[in-house]
């Protein structure tokens, strides 16, 4: 299903300081929109982690048109859903027509079932990696939907007068990351390929891959890139930007880590252990305790199969 139109809808840490002002004061978070241009909008979404005192940042992307709203990535529950149907509601009380799973992970899918009018939408990948989490977790909890239009390469939505691209550019944090990108308004959701101020996630070990992906983005003629997770609020297009640099450098970082120590025919258990020293300022970052074993050892594991 290449560049698909859907019928019937027109069819070094940056500033340690200020890292630290507004990344890790997590528990002062309010959840809100945040207006980008004109009609576009990111909404911060709250999530808390098992072990962690600050709050992380679940952002979607919210693109408001006369003939209705586009969605990309809910929130991680129900509750969190409906209160992002809430801030919506806010701004326009145009019925939400599209939700865009642009990353099958559980925190930005688990409130589809709150929008059930809206056509879920993702890469076919995504929907694969959904529906074989819902088969391992049979007779668990609320069962949110799964996308039923999916794409391979991308999907051009015109939805009222925004011109909405859904693009794939290969792996990255997951198999089946969407970007979406607007064109005229030069915004870019990048999802979970993107953590703005937050330790890199490639747990899923696509490291090389996801440096390939983030340089085809960062080709694209874009202001706003805006991220899954960390700060959107308060920050400039240029913040964004050295935001989206600074974690290709950290992505870089877990790959040459990882590189070295299997080159020196060290463990994972070792490498571990230097991590904290050989990463530097990234290890720094919050919740870098959350997710430093999950990505060094996804990359870890996925290069050792290959050698």
């Amino acid at each position: 299903m290449r560049n698909r139109a859907v019928p019937g809808v027109a069819i070094l840490l940056l500033a340690a300081g200020l890292l630290f002002a507004q990344g890790r004061l997590g528990m002062d978070f309010t959840p809100g929109l945040v207006p980008v241009t004109e009609d576009v909008f990111a909404y911060e979404g709250q999530l808390q982690l098992e072990g962690e005192e600050e709050i992380l940042r679940v952002n979607s992307l919210v693109v408001v048109t006369d003939e209705g709203v586009l969605i990309a990535d809910g929130q991680a529950n129900p509750d969190e859903g409906r209160r992002l149907l809430g801030e919506i509601r806010k701004v326009t009380s145009l019925p939400v027509r599209f939700i865009v799973n642009a990353s099958p992970h559980g925190d930005h899918t688990g409130s589809n079932n709150v929008f059930p009018d809206a056509v879920i939408l993702s890469h076919v990948n995504a929907r694969k990696a959904m529906a074989q989490t819902l088969e391992r977790q049979s007779g668990v909890g609320i069962r949110p939907r799964l996308p039923e239009v999916l794409y391979e390469d991308q999907m051009i939505l015109q939805l009222g007068d925004k011109r909405i691209e859904l693009r794939y550019f290969g792996a990255g944090h997951t198999e089946g990351d969407t970007v979406v990108y607007l064109p005229e308004e030069k915004v870019a959701f990048l999802s979970e390929l993107y953590f703005n101020g937050v330790f890199a996630s490639v747990a899923e070990g696509h490291a090389q891959e996801h440096l390939v992906t983030l340089s085809r983005i960062m080709e694209l003629d874009v202001e706003w890139f805006l991220p899954a997770h960390g700060l959107i609020r308060g920050q400039s297009p240029a913040q964004l930007r050295a935001g989206l640099k600074r974690y290709y450098d950290n992505v870089q970082a877990i790959q040459d880590l990882v590189v070295r120590h299997l080159e020196q025919g060290d463990s994972l258990e070792t490498t571990l252990a230097q991590s904290d020293q050989e990463l530097g300022d990234f290890a720094l970052l919050p919740f870098y305790s959350f997710l430093k074993e999950r990505s060094i050892s996804g990359v870890y594991n996925r290069l050792s199969k290959e050698r």
